[in-house]
């Protein structure tokens, strides 16, 4: 499949933390034909194996998972309201479509907001918040079989292509996902003195345990973590990283000097485009749990510019999803010397 396809069927398949199970299905059925062993974790991540020579292990982790909503209260008259599964903002959710995810069964809902004839007028000033934002289930015929706990989705949101860039949901981070895949298929006939771990961790939104478990069950000895960054935003006192110009490297106290090293250069060597992203402190993706694992992982983190975070639609580059996977794939065939 191309990169383009592949961003446009891994967002179009509903996965929130904790619920990746169809998600992780339709990556292991791409992944089984590059990889010499695919299974599930105990925390549910995918983890793919593409044995090298065995003179050490690296592991490509990006999380599956995207944002969410569980259904947390049902009023007398279909309305029913919402916790968040991962960091939403409730200006973007009014009047959104959603699909609700019920004992098997799928039924509709819309995300309604007070008009501003009848809000007051300091409420017209406040930020909209959760608490005043329901879901209208009262169009199911059966909405009373609609249950606390049950998870929401926002629903109806096609993603597209236009001048090759994507606009999709949950981009964050199926665009990582997609830069593994098509590091697989580029290994897939190579030799390489690693053996390398493709792992799709969950619960990452949420600050589970996917990935450090993943690196643990593996004893990586390297490890890069894929995740997307800020692309085009302003940012007061950092660099500003830019869609379409390939991706960002991270560097700080949270990675690997040596590899940090090593990335750059084959990165100048095969004159693949990338940005450099200071990371302070945590970085606040995987990056900061694997690297803790065992006795320590070699990590490096590798962002994906990405516009529209934590939206219905979210903005990547082609390009620079593809030159994500190229970076890594060609350091993983120099990495014998490290």
């Amino acid at each position: 499949m191309t990169t383009q396809d592949l961003l446009l069927k891994l967002t179009s398949i509903h996965g929130p933390s904790g619920y990746e199970q169809k998600i992780t299905e339709e990556i292991k059925n791409i992944m089984q034909e590059f990889s010499d062993e695919c299974f599930i974790s105990k925390m549910g991540s995918l983890i793919c194996l593409k044995k090298g020579k065995g003179e050490g292990k690296i592991g490509l982790l990006a999380h599956v998972d995207q944002l969410g909503f569980v259904i947390s209260k049902i009023d007398k008259l279909g309305y029913a309201y919402v916790e968040q599964i991962g960091g939403w903002d409730p200006k973007v959710i009014a009047g959104q479509r959603a699909v609700i995810y019920s004992n098997g069964k799928k039924y509709n809902g819309i995300f309604g907001f007070l008009a501003p004839h009848l809000q007051k007028k300091d409420e017209r000033k406040r930020m909209p918040d959760f608490d005043g934002l329901f879901l209208d289930i009262s169009m199911n015929e059966n909405w009373d079989e609609i249950e606390v706990g049950d998870i929401v989705m926002l629903d109806g949101l096609e993603a597209f292509e236009s001048n090759n860039f994507v606009f999709a949901p949950a981009l964050d981070n199926r665009a990582s996902c997609v830069s593994i895949i098509k590091v697989a298929e580029m290994l897939k006939k190579m030799n390489h003195s690693f053996d390398v771990y493709y792992v799709f961790s969950t619960q990452e939104e949420i600050g589970g345990p996917g990935a450090p478990t993943s690196a643990y069950l593996t004893e990586l000895d390297y490890a890069f973590v894929i995740d997307v960054t800020h692309g085009d935003e302003k940012i007061p006192g950092y660099v500003k990283i830019e869609i379409n110009k390939g991706p960002a490297i991270g560097f700080g106290p949270v990675i690997n000097k040596n590899f940090n090293e090593k990335v750059r250069e084959v990165a100048n060597k095969y004159n693949i485009n990338f940005q450099l992203e200071p990371i302070p402190r945590n970085s606040g993706t995987d990056t900061d749990a694997v690297q803790l694992v065992r006795d320590g992982v070699m990590t490096q983190l590798i962002s994906i510019p990405l516009k529209y975070m934590h939206t219905p639609y979210e903005k990547v580059s082609i390009k620079d999803v593809e030159d994500t996977a190229k970076l890594m794939a060609f350091t993983i065939l120099e990495m014998e010397v490290l």
